[in-house]
């Protein structure tokens, strides 16, 4: 088995990424410009050939999952996983491979690449756009950031029996075992319903009041368990229940349970950056 090293910053990544659908946008072919006669220097050793490797994404800033289980010997790839709902958001990098006499090493990722497929439903249409007035006038702006799945793994409690976090207040991952937790998304329109309190009993037989929120919004990308959601306030909520209704199989609503943080927790000191509106 040949080693592999990834994300090489020193290796330039593919350019010129372009998107295009020959037969219809359920099925899509991304190409990108083929690297030939690689410089040598690159690596101060002989390259014996050029791969590719692509990745998948829903959110510019969020995870991205390689496609191919071997490296690409072409500058193509067709994904004939195109969700047809047309506020799903489909963004591609792509990675250069090169094999050498004795490993394979992978380049940088070049930057992302979008596809959307067009809505032209009129009633679609009209229903988001009344329930956006709506958030707009009676939501506030919240900041969305991901759970991490992957990534660097905790040196402080990542639990390699159990393949997870050891602990929920680790201020290096914040429980979720990769180091900085969270990947930061995109600001949304949310609108928060009246808090419902409940008793809940701890492994430790201990007893807890909690108060989670209610709360919905309309968004091109599933919210999903574990994320986080910070308010215009600064709270910062855990979302522990999402459910996600459709109407006329596009993703139309989302109906979500907020946990607030204690504020003493871990993850009000994790890094934030700068996020915008996608609506």
């Amino acid at each position: 088995m040949m080693n592999i090293q990834v994300f090489q910053k020193n290796l330039p990544a593919p350019t010129h990424i372009d998107i295009s659908y020959p037969r219809d946008n359920r099925h899509i072919v991304i190409t990108w410009n083929e690297v030939k006669n690689p410089d040598k220097n690159l690596l101060n050793k002989e390259i014996k050939k050029v791969y590719y490797n692509i990745y998948k994404g829903f959110t510019q800033n969020g995870i991205f999952y390689k496609l191919n289980n071997q490296p690409l010997t072409t500058n193509r790839y067709e994904d004939y996983s195109i969700s047809k709902n047309p506020q799903i958001q489909n963004w591609y990098k792509v990675s250069t491979v090169y094999k050498t006499e004795e490993e394979y090493i992978e380049g940088k990722l070049s930057l992302p690449t979008c596809f959307q497929v067009h809505n032209t439903d009129r009633w679609f249409l009209k229903m988001n756009e009344r329930s956006l007035w709506i958030l707009k006038n009676t939501g506030m702006l919240f900041d969305l950031y991901t759970r991490k799945l992957d990534g660097e793994r905790c040196p402080r409690c990542f639990d390699d029996i159990r393949g997870r976090a050891g602990t929920s207040d680790c201020p290096i991952c914040y429980g979720t075992g990769y180091v900085g937790g969270y990947d930061p998304a995109y600001q949304l329109y949310i609108r928060l319903k009246p808090a419902q309190a409940s008793l809940d009993v701890t492994p430790n037989q201990m007893l807890t009041y909690n108060q989670p929120c209610g709360a919905w919004t309309i968004s091109d990308t599933q919210i999903k368990n574990r994320d986080v959601l910070i308010s215009p306030t600064g709270t910062i909520y855990q979302v522990i229940n999402s459910m996600t209704n459709q109407a006329g199989g596009y993703l139309f609503h989302q109906e979500l349970n907020l946990k607030p943080y204690d504020v003493n927790d871990p993850i009000y000191d994790m890094k934030r950056t700068t996020l915008y509106p996608r609506l």
